[in-house]
Parts: C-alpha cells; sequence; structure tokens
C-alpha cells in the first residue's frame, strides 16, 4: 500500500533488521511497526436539534445533507440495507455528485460483486474477507451519520418486536462513500488517503486506540492533513470511562472532533419486580434497562452458585429449568451472557453491574432479561445468600420518552484531562447521544452476542460520534465557506452545558465529561462568531518543537500549569453584523477575566478576546472549571438573530508562573521622511511557567512612572518589614511594624503578616497624573477576629505621630462578615467577607477625572472621587498605603502593585507610524521571542511623535508592560547609524554553517553609506581536557568573506547596498573557538 493525500508513505512486510535499515536511509522520516485500532449510535437527530433544520425552523431553509459527502472509516456497511438505497423511506431521490452510474473504488473496479447507487457513490474494501460488514459496527455508524429515512415498520428488532419506530441519520440527504478498514493501522491509514482524496466533507471515525502523541501518531497526523484539506475529522472519545484521563487516540488530536457519549430522551425502562423468599426482606423493586419482554413469576437464582458469576460460558442444558438467573457484568458481552444461561435452561437473566459508575444499556437480550446498576445488584445477591425459595418477575420494557432519561453522561465514555504532551487542550470537545442507538445493523444471522439481524440497539461513543459527523453534515452543506475548525468550533460553543450531569444523574458535568456541551445542532447552525486555526498553526503548536497548544484559536480554553493567572487569546470573525457582551462563571476561589467587555463587528470582521483565569486562591494541582460566555445583541434591539455561544474553562493550578522580562524598554528612531527602520523588542521570560502575551499600539504617551510592585519574597521569612523596600509604621513607630510570613503566601514563600499592632506604611511620589491599578491580594482565615483596614492616602506625613488625607478606607468584620467602605463608599452596600483563600483588592484610580472604583474580588463595593474619598478636600495624588491591624487577628497580605493602565492601555489606538511582527505569542520558561517593531515615516513632516507599545500577559504580578515608542521625523541633517545586535556569537559543530541577522539601520536625517570591514579571526585551541580555549597559542587566520558580500575594493573596504547576514562557517575547525571583530 502506498499513500501520498493525507499521509505520505506506505506499507510493506519486512523483518525488524530490515526496518532498521529502511530507517536510516535519507528522507525517511519514521518506521512505525503495524497497529491496530478498535471500533468505539429514532430519537438522537431530535434530540440534538436536526429536526429543525430539516424543516427550516433554524436557518429559515429545510436542509437535510444534499450534496454533501460523507466518508465512513469503519467495519464496512451493509451495501443492500435501505439505509443505503438510492430512494428514502421519505421518496427522496438522491443525486450522485459523480452522476449517475458512476461509483468509487471496488464498486467502479468490480461493480458485480460491490454494488452502489446514486446514495452510496463509493465503497473500499481493504481485506479479502467477504463485501459487506460482518461485524455490524460500520453499518450502524453509516446510518446513524447519514442514513436515509426509514418509515415507521421497517426495524425490525427480534427477538424484541414490540417496538419499530421511525429512524433517520442526521444527514439523511447526505452521500456515502464506505471505507471498510477497521482496524489495522495500514488499511486505516489507506481509508484516511482515500477518503481525501474522494472530497468527501466529512469523515466518521468511531475508531480509537490508547493515547499517544498527536503530532508523531500517524492516523492522527493523516487526519491533520485531511483537516488541512477542509475536510471535518469526528471521532470517538473512547469507551474507558469514567475514570479521568481515558480519551484515546487520535481523539486526543487538537484538530479531531472528539465526542463523549449521553443518553437521549428514549429508554427501554424494566425491573425485577415482586421477590418473595429467603431469610430476610426481599428488596424492593430493582428498576433497570432492557429491550425485551417480561417473564415470571418465576425462581430466582444466582450463577455464580453455579460455578461461572460472569457468565462466560453456555451453561449445559438442563442446568436450569425455567430459574431468573443473575449474572455479574464483566468480560464477555452482555448480550452473550444471556445467551449462555438460555442454552442452560434459563427463563430469564438479571444483569448486574460489577462496578459503581458502570453504565446502563438498553440491550435487546435473548431472553426476558433485565440490567440494574451495582447497588441494587448487590442488594439482590445479598437476599439471594439467605434461606430459599426466592422468586421474582421480569417486568418487561416500558419505554420511555421522558426528557429527564436525556443528557446523562454515559459512565463508559472517556474522560478528560489528556495526559499526552497535548494537555492543555480540553477532551472531550462536545457530547452526543450514544447509549441505546436503534440504526442499521449487519445482515447475517444472529450469533450469541449479536441477536438481532440489520438493525441493532447499540451503544458507545461509537454511536455518539456519527450523530456528531452528521450534524458537521448539516453544517458543511449550509456554511461552505466555513473551515473544519469553524465547525467543530460551532459546535462546541453552543452546546447545551445546564443539565447534562455525569452518570450519576445528579451531579452537573464538567468540561472533561462533555467539553463544550451536549451538540445542539440547530443552535450551532446560528453561531454568529466564528473561531477558526490558521494554516498552519496546528502543526506549529507542536510542543516538541516548541509550540503551545493552548494558544491555538479553539472554542475552549485550557491550561494544566497555571501558575497564580493563565491567559488565552482568541480570535472571532462576525458571520454578520453584530454587537456582543462577553462575561464569565467560575469555580469558587478562581475569577475570570474577558476583555473587551463589550464590541461591535461588522460581517467579516474579527476581534480578539482576551481572557485571564486568577487561580491564586485555588489548591494546587487540582482542575477548577469555568465557562466563558458570549452574549448577542441586535444593532437595532429587534433581536440578534444568533445563538449565545460560551467557552469551557478547564485550569490547574501550579506553584510555577510566568516572569515577563520586556527589553529594551523603550524604542526610539530619528529618520527622514519617507523612510523605514526596524528595531528588535525582546520578550523574555524569567519564570518556570509559559508566558502568553500579546502586543498593541496607543497613541498616547506614558506617564513618568510605569509600575511599583513588592510580592516580599525578597526579604527573609519572619523578619521585621519596617526598614525594608521602603515600609515603615505609621508615623515612624517602630511598634507598629509587621512580619514577612511563610502561613500563607500567593507567591512563595512570603506574605505580610498584619495583626494586633501593625499599622504598616509604604510612601509614593511623583504620582499626580494618569490612571493607575492599586491591587493587593488579601488573604483572611476563617478563625479571624476584630476589624481590620485597608488605607490608600492622597496626603502623608510622618512627622508628629503620622497624619494625612484618606481617599480609601475599607474595613473587613469578623462580627457582621462584610466588607464596608467608609467616605464616598459608605452609601454603597457592603459585600460579604471572604475567607481561606485569596482575594485580589483593587483600586482603579484616574487621577485625571479625579475618580476611583474600589474592587473586591472583582465585585465593585463602590466608586467615587478620589480627592473626596474620605477625609475630603484632598490631594490628586497617590501618597501612601497603610495596612492598618486596629487589634484584630493576622491578616495576611501579598503581591501588592501600582501600575499604570487604563490611561494608556484600556483604549487601544493604532499608532499609524509604527507597527509590530508578531502581534503575540508565547515565551518558553527561560526563553525570548523576538518581536520586530517597525518606525515607518511615509508622509510625515517634521516633528516628534510618541505612542506606546501595551505588552500584556499572563505574569500575575506584572500583566502590563509599557513600553514607550517615540518617532523623530528630520529633513536633512546627519546620518546616525544604528546596528544591531552589537556583537554575535555561534557555537556549532565542524563543517556546518550558521546564519544570523545583522541589520544595519540610518536613525538619523541624512544619507548613510556604510560598509563592513573584516578583522582576522583568531581560532583559539583547546588543549584536551581544557574547557576553554588556550591562549597562549594561535592557529591560523581564517577571514572569510561573508557570504553574499562583493569583493573586497583595493583599499580593503567593502560597501554594501543591503547585507542581510552574516554566515559563520567553520569549515576546518575542529574543537576550536573562533573570534573576531567586523566594523561597520
Amino acid at each position: 500500500m502506498q499513500w501520498n493525500v493525507a499521509y505520505n508513505g506506505f506499507a510493506i512486510e519486512i523483518s525488524p533488521e530490515e526496518a532498521a535499515q529502511v530507517a536510516a536511509l535519507d528522507g525517511v522520516k519514521v518506521v512505525q511497526r503495524e497497529f491496530i485500532r478498535y471500533p468505539q449510535t429514532d430519537v438522537g437527530p431530535e434530540w440534538i436539534g436536526a429536526d429543525n433544520i430539516w424543516n427550516g425552523s433554524a436557518t429559515g431553509s429545510q436542509y437535510k445533507g444534499e450534496g454533501i459527502i460523507v466518508g465512513i472509516i469503519d467495519t464496512g456497511i451493509n451495501l443492500e440495507h435501505p439505509s443505503f438505497a438510492a430512494v428514502g423511506g421519505d421518496g427522496y431521490v438522491h443525486t450522485n455528485p459523480l452522476g449517475s452510474g458512476n461509483y468509487l473504488g471496488d464498486c467502479l473496479t468490480n461493480p458485480g460483486t460491490y454494488v452502489c447507487n446514486d446514495k452510496t457513490i463509493g465503497y473500499y474494501n481493504y481485506f479479502n474477507d467477504g463485501v459487506d460488514d460482518s461485524d455490524g459496527h460500520g453499518s450502524h455508524t453509516g446510518s446513524t451519520t447519514a442514513g436515509n429515512y426509514l418509515q415507521q415498520g421497517t426495524v425490525d428488532l427480534s427477538p424484541y418486536d414490540l417496538y419499530s419506530p421511525a429512524i433517520s441519520g442526521v444527514a439523511p440527504h447526505a452521500n456515502v462513500i464506505g471505507y471498510k478498514a477497521c482496524c489495522t493501522g495500514s488499511a486505516l491509514l489507506s481509508a484516511i488517503n482515500q477518503a481525501t482524496a474522494d472530497g468527501v466533507d466529512v469523515i466518521n471515525y468511531s475508531i480509537g486506540g490508547g493515547t499517544s502523541n498527536p503530532w508523531a501518531d500517524a492516523d492522527s497526523v493523516a487526519f491533520l492533513a485531511a483537516q488541512d484539506a477542509g475536510v471535518v475529522p469526528v471521532t470517538s472519545a473512547g469507551n474507558d470511562g469514567p475514570g479521568a484521563s481515558t480519551v484515546g487516540s487520535p481523539g486526543d488530536a487538537p484538530w479531531m472532533l472528539t465526542v463523549g457519549a449521553s443518553t437521549h430522551n428514549r429508554a427501554g425502562v424494566n425491573a425485577v419486580i415482586n421477590m418473595t423468599g429467603g431469610d430476610t426482606t426481599p428488596p424492593p423493586d430493582l428498576v433497570g434497562k432492557s429491550f425485551s419482554l417480561g417473564y415470571g413469576p418465576a425462581p430466582i437464582v444466582y450463577a455464580g452458585d453455579y460455578g461461572d458469576a460472569l457468565c462466560l460460558n453456555t451453561f449445559a442444558p438442563g442446568t436450569f429449568t425455567g430459574q431468573i438467573v443473575v449474572c455479574d457484568r464483566g468480560t464477555n458481552a452482555r448480550v452473550a451472557k444471556g445467551y449462555n444461561v438460555l442454552q442452560g435452561g434459563a427463563g430469564g437473566m438479571v444483569l448486574g453491574n460489577s462496578a459503581l459508575g458502570q453504565s446502563m444499556n438498553g440491550d435487546v437480550q435473548w431472553l426476558p432479561a433485565v440490567q440494574i446498576d451495582f447497588d441494587d445488584a448487590t442488594a439482590l445477591k445479598t437476599w439471594l445468600a439467605t434461606g430459599s425459595g426466592h422468586m421474582a418477575t421480569i417486568a418487561g420494557t416500558t419505554l420511555s420518552f421522558d426528557p429527564a432519561n436525556g443528557d446523562i453522561m454515559a459512565g463508559f465514555s472517556s474522560r478528560g484531562p489528556l495526559v499526552n504532551n497535548a494537555s492543555d487542550i480540553i477532551k472531550p470537545d462536545v457530547t452526543a447521544p450514544g447509549v441505546d442507538i436503534i440504526a442499521a445493523y449487519r445482515d447475517l444471522p444472529p450469533d450469541a452476542e449479536k441477536p438481532t439481524q440489520n438493525y441493532g440497539v447499540v451503544s458507545g461513543t461509537s454511536m455518539s460520534s456519527p450523530h456528531t459527523a452528521g450534524a458537521a453534515a448539516l453544517l458543511s452543506g449550509l456554511y461552505p465557506d466555513w473551515t473544519p475548525s469553524e465547525i467543530k468550533a460551532a459546535m462546541m460553543s453552543s452546546g447545551k452545558v445546564t443539565g447534562v450531569v455525569k452518570e450519576d444523574g445528579t451531579t452537573q458535568a464538567d468540561p472533561f465529561d462533555m467539553g463544550g456541551g451536549r451538540v445542539q445542532i440547530d443552535q450551532g447552525a446560528q453561531t454568529g462568531l466564528l473561531f477558526d486555526v490558521a494554516p498552519g498553526a496546528f502543526q506549529a503548536a507542536n510542543p516538541g518543537t516548541g509550540g503551545n497548544p493552548a494558544s491555538l484559536n479553539l472554542a475552549s480554553l485550557g491550561n494544566d500549569d497555571c501558575g497564580g493567572s493563565c491567559t488565552w487569546y482568541r480570535t472571532v470573525e462576525a458571520v454578520d453584523d453584530g454587537m456582543w457582551s462577553t462575561s464569565a462563571t467560575a469555580a469558587a476561589g478562581m475569577t475570570i477575566s474577558v476583555e473587551p467587555a463589550n464590541f461591535t463587528l461588522n460581517a467579516g470582521e474579527t476581534q480578539m478576546i482576551t481572557v485571564t483565569a486568577n487561580v491564586g486562591a485555588l489548591p494546587l494541582g487540582v482542575w477548577a472549571f469555568g465557562q466563558v460566555n458570549l452574549t448577542p445583541a441586535s444593532l437595532d434591539g429587534s433581536g440578534s438573530g444568533f445563538a449565545p455561544q460560551h467557552l469551557p474553562v478547564a485550569v490547574k493550578p501550579s506553584d510555577s508562573a510566568p516572569t515577563i522580562d520586556v527589553n529594551p524598554s523603550s524604542l526610539s528612531s530619528t529618520q527622514a521622511p519617507n523612510t523605514s527602520t526596524n528595531q528588535t523588542l525582546n520578550v523574555g521570560n524569567n519564570g518556570t511557567a509559559a508566558l502568553d502575551w500579546s502586543i498593541f499600539e496607543d497613541n498616547s504617551s506614558l506617564p513618568a512612572l510605569v509600575d511599583w510592585s513588592d510580592n516580599f519574597d525578597s526579604y527573609a521569612t519572619g523578619s521585621q518589614l519596617i526598614g525594608q523596600g521602603g515600609w515603615e509604621g505609621w508615623g515612624d513607630n517602630a511598634a507598629a511594624g509587621a512580619l514577612t510570613s511563610s502561613t500563607q503566601a500567593r507567591s512563595a514563600p512570603n506574605s505580610a503578616a498584619i495583626e494586633v499592632d501593625s499599622d504598616l506604611v509604604h510612601q509614593y511620589s511623583g504620582y499626580t497624573s494618569g490612571v493607575w491599578h492599586y491591587t493587593a491580594w488579601q488573604y483572611v482565615p476563617g478563625n479571624f477576629s476584630g476589624e481590620t483596614y485597608f488605607i490608600l492616602l492622597n496626603e502623608y506625613t510622618s512627622t508628629g505621630g503620622g497624619d494625612g488625607n484618606w481617599s480609601v478606607q475599607v474595613h473587613f468584620n469578623s462580627a457582621t462578615g462584610q466588607v464596608l467602605a467608609d467616605g464616598v463608599g459608605s452609601v454603597f452596600p457592603p459585600l460579604s467577607l471572604i475567607t481561606d483563600q485569596w482575594v485580589e483588592l483593587r483600586v482603579e484610580i484616574n487621577l485625571d477625572a479625579d475618580t476611583q472604583t474600589f474592587y473586591y474580588d472583582n465585585q465593585v463595593l463602590y466608586t467615587g472621587s478620589w480627592s473626596e474619598g474620605v477625609s475630603g478636600g484632598g490631594s490628586i495624588n497617590i501618597a501612601a498605603v497603610d495596612l492598618f491591624a486596629n487589634g484584630a487577628s493576622t491578616v495576611y497580605y501579598d503581591d501588592l502593585s501600582l501600575v499604570a493602565a487604563a490611561a494608556t492601555c484600556d483604549a487601544p489606538d493604532d499608532i499609524p507610524w509604527a507597527s509590530v511582527n508578531p502581534t503575540a505569542g508565547t515565551t518558553p520558561p527561560a526563553g525570548n521571542v523576538p518581536v520586530n517593531v517597525t518606525f515607518n515615516s511615509t508622509g510625515m513632516s517634521d516633528g516628534t511623535f510618541n505612542g506606546t507599545l501595551c505588552v500584556e500577559s499572563n505574569d500575575p504580578t506584572t500583566p502590563l508592560v509599557q513600553v514607550p515608542l517615540e518617532l523623530t521625523v528630520q529633513t536633512g541633517g546627519d546620518p546616525n547609524i544604528d546596528v544591531n545586535p552589537l556583537s554575535m556569537e555561534s557555537t556549532q559543530g565542524t563543517n556546518t554553517s550558521t546564519q544570523q541577522q545583522l541589520t544595519v539601520a540610518n536613525i538619523g536625517g541624512g544619507t548613510l553609506n556604510w560598509m563592513i570591514d573584516e578583522e582576522d579571526t583568531t581560532i583559539l585551541p583547546f588543549s584536551n581536557g581544557n574547557t576553554t580555549p588556550d591562549l597562549a597559542s594561535a592557529g591560523e587566520n581564517v577571514g572569510d568573506t561573508p557570504a553574499g558580500a562583493p569583493a573586497a575594493a583595493p583599499d580593503g573596504v567593502t560597501i554594501w547596498q543591503a547585507p542581510d547576514a552574516v554566515l559563520w562557517d567553520n569549515g576546518p575547525l575542529v574543537n576550536g573557538v573562533g573570534t573576531g571583530v567586523g566594523g561597520a
């Protein structure tokens, strides 16, 4: 087999020794051993809202998938089944997009054996094991995705023949191509490759294996290529739940649309009833599930008393004489257990779950049977172990269509978080119906595990995946310009969240159960904001090459190493004109901020959204969840026509944190009109977690002071703060100090412990204009007593025992459990005091407008005048902070900061003469990302122009860094050379070449003529064992001319017009260090 579309490679059978030889050949990236994957489907389409697209109520026009081609990579298709016929049960006559009579695959090359039609336009069989689907899995998933509508009375579920509903795939008018490839790796790769070449719009892949590296795993890589080609790849999450971190491959790849399983509203309710006998009180009626007839009353016995509790083997005829036999779940198929006891003469079966959390399945059984949960099974077996004469009745199935049956996560559905190298990605992406799904099946006589023929009731994420693939087919047809990433995001961001519960039936599900929620495709068809992933971005996000999966523009926000706070950037594109507002909800102890709070877009315009989660008050290593909400509003108040959207948030707090280091701290250029120069701004990270950052421009200048901060970590633990870092006691009182403490610390190791006599002051100077944010993090223990104060002053003097003018005086009262404000804040209602977690106190101060707003845990406590705040008649100035204990017990403060934020960077305004590239990125720990800053004086007159670059990041201490820009445009005058960098070095192996960038800029007014003159390069050899060169001896002089330079002029000077690199070539060097100097 050879592949060249979605995956470049071929399959051959060779020995391990031969494989090693192949791996050593030039051009061979990897040799991978053959692998095996495993397959993972009446009311399901309506439950996810497909009927509202079919009838046009959601979109204004009726649509059922016409013109879309769905690829089913699975165990094959029952080609003669009416679900795949040219004419559906609704009378719809399919159109073959290839032209009637034109087919693909085996239907083209072997038409006598493989028979396609205008619905099923292609079929590929990668095995020599018969034409059709001998398993039934592929027929089931294929018909769930895009099977024809079949009228009521068509379905035959014998031996349970009391229910024959109308059924339909989610996209019943789509065309289908089947790929019988389950489940060797070479066959699956061939199928993915072929489906991509065939131009399918959607692939359903209800197949998977254990987790892996998606950037190296063969079928994951193939699906990335398919996605790049415009195919929506949909796969099952896996059936290894409900334990954490059980999502497998390729569902663990960021580009896959990965689906968990949950229930719909139809349930086949059955029960064990009317129990009598035994020496203890019989259990009450035990309600369970199945599709079966009733039976009894009859004796009831436990299979364990007959030597086979799991009912693994067929019992000998005559073992039972009509008894109801209780079997334990596990090892073999559920239905096969009923077959085994039937062969031994049983009249009925009770299947008891063997563990908490196992799913309840409405299987079609060989004999009257019911499945019950673990607790009920335990109670039943305990009763059977007492006395004798036990009798019971199997009630028989009653169909229930109660909505309360739906949106319960299946116990088998695999869960996140991921444990591979994409652990920042939330999986699964969505959930969909995957329990007791009725669909097409194999056309073979029944066997022990499959009692039905042509139709089956099957459960698994294999069944939820095709529901979602069918939904993707509908979106693909409705919006052919949407990319696969946009289709995926539309379903994720519009899914139903509230009311989707875990397998216990009561606990709200979280993103690791359901991703963005249960698919609600009629809402997905009405989304107004699109999330696309740029070409190449998935590959660039590979952590193995320095990428960051969390930076992908997905409709989910995850971070498995959130040190204090973490930030995500997402870009949305408007489907049509509209307004949106943003908000967020978060778990207790976590705050989520979203910027901007509101935005308006015309069709096709984009908006960057910045989301920051602060998790400093959460326990380390425990995942916490939240949600960002994007709420549409119409421009004229008549209704937007768009569905609300949301993004799930999942973060795991850690003690690591990024530390931003931006250099240089300012940039300036002096240049002539109509010229362009470039300078480099470095965004470094001195911390221990990835730094996510973005840069925007502002046309205003910075205040004189940028910021101040103190986290108390540079002082010894337990030391007195008076005399350190500018801290003093009120009125220079040495007894009013405070100690550093490690008992509580938002940023380890220290905080400031304010208690009893503490009246700790820090003075400031020069803060007389601009907009500032004063932030302090406070921890109030649960056993706190007394009333403590947080104070900011606009005037302060330490003489005479201390005096000043108060702008902020907020007190925290243990007796009332309230947070109260004095002065202008006294007219506002108090807030509830939060204890036993870190809480942000933030005062947003606008000195230019003489206003302030106090936030407590992101809640507004009050707003009012700064100068009139408490004392009245104050100054436009920030003079001091006062942490006053007032005799109260210990309260801790940490991570105080005073940052010039709002005046310059809250209202970004493009600078016409400056631009940056890139505008956002991720810097790894101990890393640096260079940013090119361009000064362009085209069309400008002489003068000096100022602006600011605003660098926002997830650094919890310094979330905003401002870089002043100054451009001086000057006609004529002297040139002014600017060479960057001023030195270069390279460490490399022998016989290698590397290249580095050297920029020669003219920041003056006149024309700059420049040259580069090489000086001798000295080679300093190493003595054996030395790690530094021997300075006593020197090797040969090299003196090569850098690549691209013309020959030197007679005077030894070379004039270069636009050299772009210096080439280091150490060809003959062996363990040497080359040094040299160039002049320009």
